[in-house]
């Protein structure tokens, strides 16, 4: 090569086609090498217990996280936005790692068995719109950080061990439109600052040493005197208000004096309180020892303390003293009896003429602690719908535990249907319908609409009770949750309710909405068929009555499927009920539309009661169904 000129080398066409095969080498394994969020998501996952290997396509050798389990990316920028993890059983913790989501807009890892505390560096992910750790068992308190998640619209922590302080940082978040603190061990005053002013009691249900405005319970040993508080020059140096004292700025004279003054005078307010106390102390004394004087050969007829009994009204008071229903409870014996369950004894309370309540004496009294037990039913109390049977309120004594329920005169659904005290007509296709859709109804509530969402976990006949405008209402909610041993739990239900569990459930025990719809299903079943879900006469065709509808409509026997006590049923209504309640029972709980979903249905099915005139009889609609099934046969034939 000379000065001033380049010369160029000519290599041999294989070396050559050496450097070009090399020079794709490193571009491939260059692009080829996992985005820094699957990266990431690969520390996540490592802190994770994947009982199920739920996230086995999670790999390394991927080149991007969008397309394993749970994860969503935005389908142009391919950054990671949504982390969807909810009930797959995931143990371990949550790793710091998930801080590194910088566009994550919603992070669902609720009803798992996550433990260990809630990272700080979730609060760096800014663009967070949705934030659900319910039902794990997290510990220890609420980060401040999360304070930073400006655009954070939801926040639910609900059902776990936190404890500690609400941080204040969480009135930052103005965007935030729901918060469910609710079950969990929080303490202290709830922050007035921001947009925590503005949430209910609802929020924050469970947390007996919360108080504060939004609960309506003053906080001890609180006193508030304005004066106390500088009126300007001064801050809190903690964002904290009311009551608080600020930090004075040096220089302003007359701050401080009204500082001072207001000091001296809380100051004098207080030994006036302490110097009352001790005056209204010492004449206690006084009277005390003067009736011991007068009375003191009369001690041994003094009656024995009464161990403590306690009683705890919802909805507004009972209408009479606590005194008056402790007794008549106690009064309760065998000729009250009026049901019993898996979770205990019903008796009829008759509290007068025309007033009674259903008492429920809880058999498992010392599966829960006192405090869990009064922060479940707490949260049950709040829990308020047409079609779900009130919670008005609890009693506990030293070696029971009762719960008193509205009493509804007609019984439950299984009675109505299977013990032939109610007349032929209260039984007709419309009033079945009507029972469907307000247990339904009810349901749709439990896991939709209410906070925090219950799954019922024991959807039977003998759990939908019936008024006597022949209403449905769903009842035991939440109990099964309150009172399950993780032992034998599983092992009671089935014993009692074999034939409304859904497949899933009976192999791990795991219950979801889906369980529940799956059960409500076979109450479908039940209220067109007339027949318990493990009727003898199952023995030969199903073994049960899901497996009976399906042989029968497998061979066009839907006229057998049909309770005989229903005449005249709108023809056009049996097939479409029938295919609601079979999605409901389907065999995959993925299969099977949720209780909204069922709720919209029957409400298109629900029919205007039909006169003997419109309506075909009995006979009429097997005489139908069997020309049907006849067209259909020579239809096959022919083709």
């Amino acid at each position: 090569m000379t000065a001033g000129k380049m010369k160029w080398v000519h290599l041999p066409r294989p070396l050559q086609c050496l450097f070009v095969v090399a020079a794709f080498l490193c571009f491939s394994l260059r692009s080829s090498a996992l985005t820094p969020e699957g990266l990431a998501l690969l520390e996540f996952k490592a802190k994770l217990i994947d009982t199920k290997n739920v996230l086995r396509n999670w790999n390394e050798s991927d080149t991007s996280p969008c397309g394993w389990s749970g994860v969503t990316c935005n389908r142009f920028s391919k950054r990671v936005t949504a982390l969807n993890l909810p009930y797959l059983l995931l143990g371990g913790t949550i790793s710091p790692s998930v801080g590194k989501l910088k566009k994550l807009h919603r992070l669902a890892l609720h009803e798992n068995r996550l433990h260990g505390f809630i990272p700080p560096e979730i609060g760096t992910c800014r663009e967070l719109r949705a934030l659900y750790l319910r039902d794990n068992y997290l510990e220890g308190e609420v980060p401040a950080e999360l304070g930073n998640l400006t655009h954070l619209m939801i926040l639910d922590l609900s059902s776990n061990t936190l404890k500690g302080t609400i941080p204040p940082s969480i009135g930052k978040l103005g965007m935030l439109r729901f918060l469910n603190l609710s079950t969990n061990f929080f303490a202290g005053e709830i922050p007035k600052t921001g947009v925590m002013g503005g949430f209910t009691n609802i929020s924050f249900t469970g947390n007996l040493d919360l108080c504060g405005l939004q609960v309506q319970k003053l906080c001890k040993d609180t006193l508030d005197f304005p004066a106390m508080v500088p009126e300007t020059g001064s801050g809190v140096a903690n964002g904290d208000h009311g009551g608080s004292v600020g930090v004075v700025k040096q220089g302003s004279s007359r701050t401080l004096a009204r500082y001072l003054n207001g000091l001296l005078i809380g100051a004098m307010v207080t030994m006036g309180v302490i110097l009352t106390v001790i005056l209204v102390f010492l004449w206690v004394c006084f009277l005390h020892k003067k009736g011991v004087n007068e009375e003191y050969t009369k001690i041994e007829q003094l009656p024995k303390p009464q161990p403590e009994r306690k009683l705890v009204t919802f909805h507004g008071d009972l209408p009479y003293t606590s005194q008056e229903i402790i007794k008549r409870i106690e009064m309760l014996d065998e000729s009250n009896i009026i049901g019993s369950g898996g979770f205990g004894t019903v008796y009829k309370l008759v509290m007068g003429e025309n007033s009674a309540f259903a008492v429920k004496k809880i058999d498992k009294c010392g599966v829960a602690s006192n405090r869990q037990f009064e922060r479940e039913l707490e949260i049950l109390g709040s829990i308020k719908h047409r079609n779900l049977v009130n919670l008005r309120g609890y009693c506990v004594f030293p070696s029971a535990k009762m719960l008193i329920y509205d009493y509804l005169l007609l019984g439950s659904l299984d009675e109505f249907l299977h013990d032939c005290k109610q007349p032929a007509s209260s039984l007709n296709w419309n009033t079945r319908l009507k029972i469907a859709l307000g247990a339904g109804r009810g349901l749709a509530y439990l896991h939709h609409d209410c906070y925090p969402r219950i799954v019922h976990r024991d959807i039977k006949a003998s759990n939908i009770l019936i008024d006597e405008k022949l209403e449905a209402h769903v009842s035991d909610f939440g109990l099964a949750k309150l009172l399950e041993d993780e032992e034998t739990h599983v092992t009671t239900v089935i014993a009692g309710t074999f034939g409304y569990l859904a497949p899933e459930y009976l192999q791990s025990g795991r219950a979801t909405e889906k369980s529940d719809v799956y059960s409500f299903g076979v109450v479908l079943l039940e209220l067109l068929s007339g027949k318990r879900p493990t009727d003898p006469s199952f023995v030969k065709e199903g073994l049960n009555l899901v497996g009976w509808v399906n042989t029968l409509m497998t061979d066009h026997r839907l006229e057998e499927i049909v309770d005989p006590k229903c005449e005249y049923i709108p023809l056009d209504s049996i097939e479409s009920f029938l295919e609601i309640a079979t999605s409901c029972v389907a065999p995959s709980s993925e299969e099977r539309p949720t209780m909204s979903k069922v709720v919209q249905m029957l409400e298109e099915e629900t029919m205007p009661p039909c006169s003997r005139e419109s309506c075909p009889t009995m006979s009429r609609v097997v005489q139908i169904l069997e020309e049907e099934t006849m067209a259909s046969e020579f239809y096959d034939l022919v083709l």
